[in-house]
């Protein structure tokens, strides 16, 4: 995928320093659980609000979108119509001109027509025109209050980053604790930290929703589709996901990650860019493909659902969710093996 690359330097720099202590296995201070687990409530609590807030603001871009679209296809419909008149009178007249009459019979056509060349209703040529001004203005104040969304997104993306970071470290934590015989004190914790995680996908997944141009039937199948597989890969942290096994085919170079601008984006299979699902891009394997990628001591699982990275020589653009697992910002050099079910 093309990224901006001042977009992708800002957003490095700014969620560089919230990079969790615990990113390379445990935390370094052994801070207290308790008060990690107080601020990762208030950022949650927040990164909750924005995203309903932001849903609301969706919902009317819905309602405009919706008359875009509507708009849209009638105007689709009424140039298709009107190309078929415009063809006739050209055929009509061109037989009776013969070859005195230039106009080509593609879409210039309707230039021509448009001009007076050829002997159309000029009502009709008028309404077709007054359409295509009406279906323009109303997609370029579509696009207008999506830009507008997509400020209010980032606000919740970069709450929602620092939560993440957060939970991170409160987990490495209490890995540490395990390890070292303290879990028993711990559990209230652990269910507290779960809680926050799923309240953090849901927020991910209305951000995602609000951004995407289209809920069509192939964005909700799509989505539906890849949801189990998903599941497995979120239960499977760092190990090999149920139900999958080694093949021995290797892919390894730079990976990079999907920046902020790109959610709710389509991605090949169809299903919206969201950031907190592990997903990635690759250029030709074939869709629905199950890696475990690694760096250094680090290990994920992705599902290939988009098509990329067209820059350079790197062979993988990584999820957010991908890239936070292992540890890294902008490029990093990974080894992915393809797995295969069972």
């Amino acid at each position: 995928m093309r990224r901006t690359g001042a977009v992708v330097l800002l957003l490095a720099l700014v969620l560089a320093p919230a990079l969790p202590a615990g990113a390379n296995g445990a935390a370094e201070d052994d801070p207290d659980v308790r008060s990690l687990t107080a601020e990762l409530a208030q950022v949650t609590g927040q990164t909750t609000q924005l995203a309903s807030r932001l849903e609301a603001a969706a919902a009317l871009d819905g309602g405009l979108r919706a008359r875009a679209d509507d708009l849209a296809a009638v105007h689709e419909r009424a140039v298709d119509a009107f190309e078929r008149r415009v063809r006739a009178v050209y055929i009509a007249q061109l037989t009776e001109r013969g070859p005195t009459l230039t106009v080509s019979p593609d879409r210039r056509l309707l230039d021509a027509a448009a001009a007076g060349s050829l002997s159309v209703d000029r009502r009709l040529v008028a309404a077709v025109a007054e359409q295509s001004v009406q279906a323009q203005a109303l997609e370029v104040e579509a696009q207008a209050y999506r830009d507008g969304l997509r400020s209010e997104a980032a606000e919740v993306l970069l709450a929602q980053e620092r939560a993440r970071s957060l939970l991170a470290e409160a987990q490495a934590v209490l890995q540490h604790r395990r390890e070292t015989e303290q879990a028993d004190a711990d559990r209230e914790a652990v269910g507290q930290l779960a809680t926050f995680r799923v309240q953090l996908d849901a927020a991910s997944a209305t951000v995602t929703a609000a951004l995407t141009p289209a809920q069509t039937g192939r964005t909700r199948q799509a989505a539906g589709d890849q949801g189990p597989v998903l599941a497995l890969l979120v239960a499977a942290g760092s190990a090999l996901p149920d139900g999958y096994s080694r093949t021995g085919q290797i892919v390894s170079g730079e990976a990079t990650w999907y920046g902020p601008g790109f959610v709710g984006s389509p991605t090949a299979s169809g299903a919206p860019y969201d950031p907190e699902l592990l997903t990635c891009a690759h250029k030709t394997l074939p869709l629905g493909t199950v890696l475990h990628v690694t760096r250094g001591a680090l290990a994920t699982n992705c599902l290939v659902n988009d098509r990329g990275p067209y820059v350079g020589a790197r062979v993988l653009d990584l999820s957010r969710a991908g890239s936070r697992a292992l540890a890294y910002d902008g490029v990093a050099q990974v080894v992915a093996e393809v797995l295969t079910p069972a």
